[in-house]
């Protein structure tokens, strides 16, 4: 068991004294450079979270389920944040819509310039040659040369316009960009959904706003936990959560 580092009632001045401890250092750390914890930290922050900020726990619920549920919770999270960030780059998407409109474009040319041939059977409806037993290949009774050429067009036409639509989706991600603002931080965003997350299901505490309530608490803890960041604010992203819910009710 790890020497404890504070009661419930005693929480708030964890927190001081984590602050105290982050102001001695004086180093302001570029968000590019943060590296998540190790392996002993992150047991710290489990055991911060079960003993100090998600106590009382609900009825029934044993110290060793909170413990499971959280490492659980900052296992996803340590996956699903960076993953996320990586979704929503605005940049990333941009160039590489700008490369897939490129080959969409292309293909639409070598398609209008495809000889008879072949341009036909790109697209040719019919049911493809099967083998007997007996190794002899065989096929259906064609339709009607006519049906058969609405089949190609009908084929070709419902292609074409998949590639239409396909190049319009990465005309919009090009000019009016798809994803996040550069500085919008989606780890926060994301611990603040987890730490809510965490208290409706595990604690009877009163999920608040409050400068160094348990929700604010948790989501720190469990930002550190995804970028290293000792001790971060993240009042804002503990805010749009709050309002969200509140606005889905």
């Amino acid at each position: 068991m790890l020497a404890p580092r504070g009661t419930f009632f005693g929480g708030v001045a964890v927190v001081m004294a984590r602050k105290k401890h982050s102001a001695k250092r004086g180093v302001r750390v570029r968000k590019s450079d943060f590296l998540p914890p190790d392996a002993t930290r992150l047991d710290e922050i489990v055991e911060e979270i079960v003993n100090n900020w998600l106590r009382p726990w609900k009825h029934r619920t044993s110290e060793a389920k909170v413990t499971a549920d959280v490492k659980n919770e900052l296992g996803v999270l340590a996956k699903l944040a960076p993953l996320e960030a990586k979704l929503s780059d605005r940049a990333q998407n941009r160039v590489h819509a700008q490369r897939l409109d490129n080959a969409l474009a292309e293909v639409e040319t070598l398609l209008a310039s495809t000889p008879g041939v072949l341009a036909s059977s790109l697209f040719n409806p019919l049911p493809p040659l099967t083998m007997t037993e007996d190794g002899v290949l065989t096929q259906p009774m064609p339709p009607p040369i006519e049906e058969i050429e609405r089949g190609i067009q009908k084929r070709a036409d419902s292609f074409t316009a998949e590639l239409k639509r396909l190049r319009k989706v990465c005309t919009r991600a090009i000019e009016n960009g798809f994803g996040s603002h550069p500085n919008y931080d989606h780890a926060k965003h994301t611990c603040a959904w987890f730490a809510h997350g965490l208290m409706q299901g595990l604690s009877d505490r009163r999920i608040t706003g409050t400068k160094d309530d348990a929700f604010r608490a948790i989501t720190s803890l469990l930002y550190e936990s995804v970028s290293g960041q000792w001790d971060a604010d993240l009042k804002r992203a503990c805010d749009t959560v709050l309002h969200n819910i509140r606005g889905s009710v």
